[in-house]
């Protein structure tokens, strides 16, 4: 309604248009703010089939018949079960982080790595790309990093993102399954 309003009014009130397009800017600002409150509360279909290695390698097929990349996912170590939260943000991270590879990396491999560990799972992909700055203002103000940032903080895991022009990147999401047992219930079976 603001923007059919903003084009009648474009010739004859260029305020009026003005006002019109900032009215359209917080709607879709606020819009996109309940959309992504609505998208954390669900549990993905990926996970609902499966645990959280099967959801990552399921993704990796997916996004692998949309690119000439390829994607590759592993699992090191026992599997265990983690709460749902926890494994509902890592699946998000991952998605996250390999759309990210994919769209801008221009990488030949992305690789996936779930290292379960005793005290310790890692969540990793890496790639073989372009790799780029991480001083860069696309780094601290893209969405993407932004929202597994968020993420990570969430469940209380440690992100590190290693990456230099030419070099590659890896996202890596750090979870100490030791803390999680006592202050944070979020491993379910640890082995």
């Amino acid at each position: 309604m603001h923007l059919g309003s903003a084009q009648r009014a474009i010739a004859t009130n260029p305020e009026q248009v003005q006002t019109h397009l900032k009215t359209v800017k917080e709607l879709a600002r606020l819009g996109l703010a309940e959309a992504r409150r609505s998208v954390q509360g669900l549990r993905p279909q990926l996970l609902e089939d499966g645990d959280l290695y099967s959801a990552l390698d399921r993704l990796a097929i997916q996004m692998s018949s949309h690119t000439d990349t390829r994607i590759v996912c592993e699992v090191i170590g026992a599997v265990y079960s983690l709460s749902p939260e926890v494994e509902n943000n890592l699946l998000r991270i991952g998605q996250e982080a390999l759309t990210n590879a994919v769209k801008y990396a221009k990488a030949s491999v992305i690789k996936i790595e779930l290292v379960y560990e005793t005290s310790l799972l890692m969540l990793q992909v890496k790639d073989n790309g372009q790799g780029f700055d991480i001083e860069s203002n696309f780094f601290d103000t893209g969405f993407g990093f932004l929202g597994i940032r968020e993420r990570c903080d969430r469940i209380n895991a440690q992100l590190t993102v290693r990456s230099q022009p030419g070099q590659g990147t890896a996202v890596i999401i750090s979870i100490n399954t030791v803390t999680m047992n006592t202050d944070n219930p979020g491993v379910i079976n640890p082995h």
